[in-house]
């Protein structure tokens, strides 16, 4: 929010950074608050998006982007691997058509998480959630409420600067994430089994947190 730019990967816990809300317009102050995963030397699929104005944007291919379905007139979520040529990306203020999809492996992605669910990248918004979780992005940002509320209270209990999530894992999956995805099957039953599954997972989500954080303050 300072003015300046960042690489994903250069990413820190705290990091105040823009992101656009749903209606494509609102500037949102956003936080980073987890690097859910760090992948420096796999080599994966990735698809770029090139508008005809000049922007680009590459995502890998289950990750989750903001865009407009011109055939529906609405904005939907969809993996970069699906997005067409007839989709539009999302920039503040306007939609911009796509001139070319291309599809090129490379090494290396990450993946934060921020408190909004979403990201700007080259001012572009896409969804910082992938679709490996088994879920919609949008239930994705429900299941993960706990840990945005745990983050702020133990930031608030123990200061700015204080990792509530800190792990001895450098790369790789961070434990959190690796949890979620552990338990996909269970969290898409429990969620089809009517509203009372957000409870559920958020008491299920705090204990898991709460065991981590005893355990931290045990050694």
């Amino acid at each position: 929010v300072n003015g300046n730019y960042r690489r994903i990967d250069q990413l820190q816990v705290g990091d105040r950074i823009w992101s656009l809300a749903i209606d494509g317009q609102t500037l949102i102050e956003d936080e980073m608050i987890l690097m859910m995963d760090a992948e420096p030397n796999s080599s994966i699929s990735f698809y770029t998006f090139i508008t005809f104005d000049g922007h680009f944007l590459s995502l890998t291919g289950t990750h989750y982007i903001a865009v407009i379905d011109t055939d529906l007139n609405k904005t939907i979520y969809m993996q970069a691997s699906k997005v067409t040529n007839k989709h539009q990306l999302i920039m503040q203020n306007r939609t911009v058509k796509i001139n070319k999809i291309i599809q090129s492996f490379r090494t290396g992605f990450y993946s934060p998480l921020t408190t909004t669910g979403n990201l700007l990248v080259n001012n572009i918004s896409t969804s910082v959630y992938v679709a490996s979780y088994g879920v919609l992005p949008e239930i994705l940002h429900r299941v993960f409420t706990p840990i945005r509320i745990y983050y702020y209270l133990m930031r608030w209990l123990f200061g700015n600067n204080y990792n509530p999530f800190k792990s001895n894992i450098t790369y790789g999956l961070h434990p959190l994430p690796a949890f979620l995805k552990a338990n996909k099957t269970t969290i898409r039953f429990l969620y089809n089994i009517e509203q009372n599954i957000i409870l559920i997972i958020i008491m299920t989500l705090t204990i898991y947190l709460s065991q981590k954080y005893i355990k931290r303050n045990a050694i």
